[in-house]
């Protein structure tokens, strides 16, 4: 189909003639698994591989497989490792996993639970909820070191997923705050803990910040096409944030990448007016999963103007919410038509925004491929 190639010109600054057609599937998996349905082979390199030529779209979003039960991460530049000072026990009951972190100064307690009901996890108990928590969260990242990883192997798995016509997706750890906010304390509390220790949180993030470094400098030692930030961003609840507490982090790591000849892609989706030309004026490459109305805030006609650049590539632009009901085929041609109305002529990628959800009809994938022409 010759994704990846016209890819890795739109990388380079090129403006390809044929349309790069891309999607996230790990949402729709986890529906079949949870209903009893899944191949177990998606949850491998190559299975999942075969599944994106299988729906006609380049093979990107893949985070891990699973081996004798384990699973074995495949996204994730860097993990957490935490000296002899922090015990670090995990439970699990059910559906319901406890994380307790326990320190000299006090203990983390963490607590998530998978939903058949909705295919996904979410925090039942954020750890950090208080002052209190926040000086052992503290303690936490000053015993901590994040181990880079993965980028060993990653010149390999290029080549593999070159012949299944990809590019292996791989992120650096959530910036700080993103991090804080849907990792350590939640939403709610995370504004309230900024809040009220502006000073203190300020320390915690410049402690993280420095912890990136060794992934940052393992990345620029590999040099791949493209790192993604995987912060999850939302303009709701972070656009008011950015230029103080994310700005100056994500220039930092985006200068050192470009020094290496490495481009950079950032995550938004949900609302994008707030943070959309914040992110591209941060020099971002790629802004990745943008959610247009019916599932966002704005229309697709609207983000090339918002983002204000003719530069950054637009990528998404496709919600997720048009492959399930009550939307239906129809529907999804005429989106689709529009979205390429607006974006042709510019950078863009056309991709799912966000995912493909578990009821979701997998097969436009390929119909989508038939009105691109792959």
């Amino acid at each position: 189909m010759g994704y990846l190639n016209d890819f890795l010109g739109l990388l380079d600054g090129e403006c390809p003639q044929r349309v790069i057609w891309t999607a996230d599937l790990d949402y729709w998996i986890t529906g079949r698994e949870v209903e009893g349905t899944a191949d177990p082979a998606w949850r491998t390199e190559a299975g999942f591989l075969e599944l994106c030529n299988r729906m006609c779209i380049m093979p990107y979003y893949f985070y891990g497989s699973r081996s004798g039960g384990v699973w074995q991460n495949a996204i994730w530049l860097a993990e957490a490792q935490y000296d002899a000072t922090i015990a670090l026990r995990s439970e699990r009951n059910g559906n319901k996993t406890t994380t307790v972190y326990t320190t000299p100064v006090g203990e983390l307690v963490d607590q998530t639970e998978f939903m058949p009901s909705s295919c996904s996890q979410a925090h039942t108990k954020f750890p950090v909820q208080s002052n209190e928590d926040l000086e052992v969260f503290r303690y936490l990242i000053e015993h901590r070191r994040m181990e880079p990883v993965l980028v060993d192997r990653y010149a390999q798995r290029m080549a593999f997923w070159a012949k299944h016509d990809g590019l292996p997706s791989i992120a650096m750890p959530r910036s700080p705050l993103s991090a804080f906010f849907y990792e350590w304390a939640g939403i709610m509390n995370g504004v309230y803990l900024l809040m009220d220790h502006p000073d203190r949180v300020r320390e915690i993030f410049a402690l993280m910040h420095e912890q990136e470094k060794p992934a940052i400098d393992a990345v620029c030692r590999l040099a791949p096409p493209l790192v993604h930030f995987a912060d999850n961003m939302s303009s709701d609840n972070m656009a008011g944030f950015y230029r103080e507490f994310m700005e100056q982090g994500h220039r930092y790591r985006i200068e050192r990448f470009h020094g290496a000849g490495t481009k950079c892609v950032v995550h938004l989706d949900g609302v994008v007016r707030g943070l959309l030309p914040q992110l591209a004026s941060a020099g971002f490459d790629a802004i990745e999963a943008l959610t247009p109305q019916p599932g966002g805030d704005l229309e697709v006609e609207q983000m090339r103007e918002a983002a204000d650049s003719d530069r950054v590539i637009l990528w998404g632009g496709v919600p997720g919410v048009l492959f399930a009901p009550p939307y239906g085929w129809k529907d999804m041609a005429e989106h689709v038509a529009k979205t390429l109305d607006a974006w042709r002529g510019t950078r863009f990628v056309l991709g799912v925004a966000d995912q493909i959800p578990p009821d979701g009809e997998i097969e436009y994938c390929r119909r989508i491929a038939e009105i691109v022409g792959r």
